[in-house]
């Protein structure tokens, strides 16, 4: 079940409230959203993690909201990783060449 969004490309002024309001108007039920800081001066990393409802209104936020206008920054949205879910194994050759 993927119901968590990484939101990448946010201003540094964006604040959880706008991204919050923004999904809530354009998909559905915004569970949490998370905007990590950086210790140091406080501001946002640039990315926030949004859990929705359920996996059918991520899917609709990622499709609907990529690459959508927010404080002069066109947002990147992916699916999430969950916890323990395996990566897709690669070969050596896939990882590019030096």
């Amino acid at each position: 079940m993927h119901n968590k969004i990484l939101v990448g490309n946010l201003a540094t002024a964006v604040t959880e409230l706008q991204i919050k309001e923004l999904f809530e108007q354009t998909v559905g039920t915004v569970i949490s959203v998370n905007i990590p800081k950086d210790p140091r001066t406080g501001y946002n990393r640039g990315y926030a993690f949004v859990e929705m409802g359920n996996s059918g209104e991520a899917e609709e936020a990622v499709s609907s909201l990529n690459g959508q206008d927010i404080s002069g920054r066109r947002l990147n949205l992916t699916l999430a990783e969950q916890p323990g879910q395996k990566k897709a194994a690669r070969k050596w050759y896939q990882f590019g060449s030096k």
